[in-house]
């Protein structure tokens, strides 16, 4: 990934699209509840792993906000997955935790 996408394969490329670059994990109590990606690389899919209350919140940024609006997602239940290109995401929620898969 060092050399950027446009040096990858078809293929490689691909895969990166689906979260393929490493990910994040973030949570309520203890890494933080906000993920911020380093520069040129973006968010593609959050998963919500647990929360007590079986709901978070997620709050998203972009830097395209023309097709990725900031937005905040209310009650999303534990196991569920948001995809988008986001660049900063902030979980909230009684003990929410999260992956942010990079892309």
């Amino acid at each position: 990934m060092a050399n950027g996408l446009h040096k990858l394969t078809v293929q490689e490329s691909q895969n990166a699209q689906l979260g393929q670059a490493g990910y994040k994990y973030i949570d309520q109590a203890g890494t933080g509840n906000t993920g911020t990606a380093s520069d040129g690389v973006e968010y593609v899919a959050v998963t919500i792993i647990e929360s007590a209350s079986d709901v978070a919140t997620i709050a998203t940024e972009a830097n395209d906000t023309v097709n990725f609006p900031n937005t905040t997602f209310v009650g999303i239940a534990a196991g569920t997955t948001i995809y988008g290109r986001w660049n900063k995401i902030t979980i909230t929620g009684t003990n929410a935790t999260a992956i942010c898969y990079r892309g």
